[in-house]
């Protein structure tokens, strides 16, 4: 009797088991990256006439590989968000999305990461169900830069809240059945922002002549497909041999990620605003693809063509559209274009996505 019952209790546990791993295997995301020696060119960001402009007034055949755009999990932002991001790339066939999860800025001096408390908590998890049917419904790749800049003092995340926060909603994102997203974990690419002496309650001390270190806000090789920073300012010099890009590269190697460059702009560093500032020469651009060429996992780069200080009365980055350059940005530019991949009527085939 007892071995009777022993059995089909064993059957039952077996196939319990098996439909777990198999529930897993199931979530296992793309990572849609496309092959060696390629790099999908996204243009940003999130503003609609800036980027038709860009079509309309740089290249217009091929279009980008994608388009960038933001939202955040408050309940009711994410439809509307995309939505929008949607209308607009629909016009221009297979395309990805790069979709941008604002969690919170640097705006409180006694709650640091208080958004990502609140997404833990599952304060959104009214946004984030919304957003994952949203995604689901796009049937397109969709790159999610969840706490885009995480270790950034803007933004302050502390690292034992953001990897929480991170991981949480990856997970509710493939329990409600997102299968064409890939995890994107973004740095804002210099020296990170570890907050002891601001916040020594978030962030503890790290020892005597201890550094912070961008694999303290990692939260694991199954939670990132892509690992990603941005790179801003026509002040930054040689790429290849800056120690903080350099040094978050080869982070990037070591977990086997894929690189994206998911903000950039050749911007003015200076710090006094000029409206008539454009782009002065291809110093930037030269020094972007060369990164570019000397390290072929840099699988896509973001460019942000817009007027900033059209757009902002405070900021003082200048107009860094491509149209506005002058000659000389102009041309490094569009050499470097050719060198990646924009829309096709394969592109979701090289990427490994189908609809």
């Amino acid at each position: 009797m007892l071995v009777r019952s022993f059995i089909p209790l064993f059957v039952a546990l077996m196939a319990f088991s098996s439909c777990k791993e198999e529930s897993k295997t199931d979530y296992t995301i793309p990572k849609f990256e496309p092959a060696d020696g390629t790099s999908l060119f996204i243009l940003g960001q999130s503003r609609n006439t800036e980027m038709a402009a860009y079509i309309g007034s740089v290249k217009s055949d091929p279009t980008p590989a994608g388009f960038a755009y933001y939202t955040n999990l408050n309940y009711g932002v994410p439809n509307v968000d995309i939505d929008d991001a949607e209308e607009f790339i629909s016009q221009y066939g297979d395309a990805v999305l790069q979709l941008a999860i604002w969690t919170g800025g640097n705006y409180s001096s006694t709650r640091p990461g208080y958004y990502l408390d609140e997404i833990v908590k599952g304060e959104k998890d009214q946004g984030i169900r919304q957003l994952a049917e949203a995604v689901k419904a796009l049937e397109r790749p969709v790159f999610i830069r969840f706490g885009y800049e995480f270790d950034g003092y803007h933004n302050a995340y502390p690292p034992e809240k953001y990897k929480a926060a991170y991981r949480y909603f990856v997970d509710k994102m493939r329990g409600w059945g997102v299968k064409n997203a890939a995890y994107v974990w973004h740095s804002w690419g210099v020296t990170p922002y570890y907050g002891s002496d601001d916040f020594p309650e978030e962030y503890p001390a790290l020892g005597d002549g201890v550094s912070a270190s961008y694999d303290l806000w990692y939260p694991g090789d199954e939670y990132v497909d892509w690992a990603a920073l941005s790179i801003f300012g026509t002040g930054w010099g040689n790429l290849n041999t800056n120690t903080s890009i350099q040094s978050f590269i080869s982070l990037a190697k070591m977990h086997g990620k894929p690189i994206m460059i998911a903000e950039s702009a050749a911007i003015k560093t200076a710090s006094t605003r000029d409206r008539s500032w454009v782009i002065p020469n291809g110093t930037w651009f030269n020094n972007m693809f060369s990164l570019l060429e000397n390290n072929p996992e840099i699988k896509a780069l973001t460019y942000i063509n817009v007027d900033w200080e059209e757009s902002s009365t405070t900021t003082t980055w200048g107009n860094t559209r491509i149209q506005a350059a002058s000659t000389g940005a102009q041309e490094a530019w569009f050499q470097g274009l050719n060198t990646l991949q924009h829309s096709s009527d394969d592109l979701y085939s090289k990427l490994g996505y189908k609809k």
